[in-house]
């Protein structure tokens, strides 16, 4: 009897850990068409050039100046993955990311760069307020946002080793960081599946 009740015991577990990752599964699912949708809402309506760079496109060259009276390139580093975020003063979610921005900074695997449209003295006020501890870059005029077709914020790019575009959204929390992370590296992945049975058929 007594093994019978454990063996009961067992299998609610099993069953209360089964449901569990299941829920956890649905709930990131319904996250992810969250944060689609967000990106929609974000480019609607829809004009030439203001979805923002495609995946797969080669990431624009800039140069801009920095909160801290330094000049920043986007070829200063070549060779790492950057995550290049469009950000304004006064918009609440591009403050509120910034937490989620320095941790990715400080573990190092990742460059992030702000580019913020705004008077210089602003821009300074406005990454010395967040607390931002990565290079905080002055645009005028919108001009880098014009080149990466893109004007909603927050809204990240994540440029690959190669200078490529490997994924884009808008981030308004710190889950659309992880996703847009997650979505370069699946799309990696699918680039690699996909060269060797390209160049088995180039062979045949």
């Amino acid at each position: 009897m007594q093994t019978l009740w454990i063996l009961s015991h067992v299998g609610l577990w099993i069953v209360a850990l089964l449901a569990s990752f299941l829920l956890v599964g649905v709930l990131r699912a319904l996250a992810i068409a969250q944060w689609r949708l967000e990106q929609l809402e974000a480019i609607t309506p829809s004009r030439l050039n203001r979805s923002g760079l495609a995946p797969g496109k080669s990431a624009p060259a800039f140069a801009l100046a920095s909160t801290e009276d330094a000049e920043v390139a986007l070829a200063d580093f070549a060779g790492r993955r950057v995550l290049v975020t469009f950000v304004q003063s006064g918009c609440g979610p591009c403050s509120e990311i910034v937490p989620e921005l320095n941790r990715l900074q400080r573990r190092g695997a990742v460059q992030v760069l702000a580019i913020i449209n705004a008077a210089p003295h602003a821009a300074w006020e406005w990454a010395a307020h967040v607390r931002a501890e990565f290079p905080v870059l002055v645009q005028d005029q919108l001009a880098v946002s014009k080149r990466y077709e893109v004007f909603a914020t927050p809204f990240a790019f994540l440029i690959d080793e190669e200078g490529v575009v490997a994924a884009r959204g808008i981030i308004t929390a710190p889950q659309h960081v992880r996703f847009l992370l997650d979505d370069a590296s699946s799309q990696a992945a699918g680039r690699r599946h996909e060269a060797p049975q390209l160049a088995g058929s180039l062979a045949s």
